[in-house]
């Protein structure tokens, strides 16, 4: 008897979930690939939706899973983050397990007259960095990282960091270095937490201190878990509605202000175009000197996070620097004065004056020409 398009849909999913196939193709007869009642499909967009803005918690990954999907204990699940409503039953979390934010997690496609189906699966302590998108049959295995802003549709192997559009393997990493980014130290939690309250206060009271890391020792499964005892966390909800509200606005002196509000620091002239986004929990470590220019959707970050470490650090744009749209700049960098960076790019350390660089990371492309 033949199935009809619900039912192969169906059958699809429980071969699935079984572990029989990580992918199906399914031909379709109409674009109506949706199996859910109408109901169902409309709570796991309205969670989907509500998600994007609620802290990593217990609550949160509560709230994924009545959507269907598989979260483990413990997985750090930040802000901005996509999961795909059709088929949630299909997405696969482990304990631990980190995601970063911008990131995009889809368990379908459709191509022509195809439905695309598979498991999106991050196994225990495993991490995906920013603006990363997991297409079906991705699976990211135990002690392994995608980079930031990269795609992948299949298997990565224990123990690897893979890159780029499609993601590749890049870097294999050593039992030392595994144990850098995925093992805690061990020690009291009392303790820990004892002593990295000193740590962070000493780098919040000196300037000079432009960047800070610690191992994590807490009593949770990954560092980001932690994010609360960041700083003052009525300052930390301070900032996030305000930074919100500042990302929305095109450049005005009311946005302006609003920066200041939040203790971005900025000299003369500075343009901030819309969609720019700055760290929710470390925003005033930011400074933004005379005449920088920031176009559309630049991404400022003041925190990272891997499951075994704590990152903090100061970002320094000096006079008359331009970032170009969609430019991600990462905790502990400075861009030198004169210096322009090229769209969609990440800059991940000091960048000389007077340059032009981009990419993923950014790289030196060419000197500036004096002007006379």
């Amino acid at each position: 008897m033949k199935l009809n398009q619900k039912e192969r849909i169906k059958k699809a999913i429980e071969v699935i979930q079984s572990g029989k196939k990580r992918k199906a193709i399914i031909d379709l007869d109409d674009t109506d690939f949706n199996i859910k009642p109408l109901p169902k499909l409309w709570w796991n967009k309205l969670v989907f939706f509500c998600q994007k803005w609620i802290v990593p918690s217990h609550i949160k990954n509560w709230l994924l899973r009545t959507t269907g999907m598989n979260v483990g204990h413990d997985a750090c699940i930040p802000h901005y983050i996509d999961f795909d409503p059709y088929f949630p039953e299909l997405i696969y979390i482990g304990s631990g397990a980190l995601i970063g934010g911008d990131s995009n997690l889809w368990t379908h496609k459709v191509e022509g007259k195809k439905l695309i189906l598979g498991k999106v699966e991050l196994k225990d302590k495993t991490m995906i960095s920013g603006f990363v998108t997991l297409w079906p049959g991705a699976l990211v295995n135990k002690n392994s990282i995608v980079s930031l802003k990269s795609k992948l549709d299949h298997e990565i192997p224990e123990g690897e960091i893979w890159e780029g559009e499609p993601a590749k393997c890049i870097f294999k990493l050593s039992p030392e270095q595994i144990d850098k980014y995925f093992k805690k130290v061990d020690m009291d939690p009392k303790e820990y937490y004892k002593e990295f309250k000193k740590k962070v206060k000493a780098f919040q009271k000196d300037p000079n201190h432009s960047y800070f890391k610690v191992q994590y020792g807490g009593n949770r499964a990954g560092a980001g878990n932690d994010w609360w005892r960041a700083r003052n966390v009525f300052r930390i909800f301070y900032n996030g509605p305000i930074v919100e509200f500042i990302r929305l606005l095109p450049h005005s002196w009311f946005k302006t202000l609003l920066c200041r509000m939040i203790g971005v620091k900025l000299g003369k002239n500075v343009y901030i175009g819309k969609g720019t986004v700055f760290d929710h929990i470390y925003c005033d470590t930011v400074t933004l000197e005379d005449n920088v220019r920031l176009d559309d959707h630049c991404y400022f970050d003041g925190h990272e996070y891997t499951i075994a470490q704590t990152i903090f650090g100061r970002v320094l744009v000096k006079k008359g620097a331009h970032l170009k749209h969609h430019t991600f700049v990462r905790t502990g960098c400075t861009i030198g004065e004169n210096t322009t960076i090229e769209p969609w790019s990440m800059c991940a350390k000091e960048i000389p004056a007077d340059e032009i660089w981009g990419g993923m990371p950014a790289r030196f492309i060419k000197k500036k020409e004096n002007k006379k």
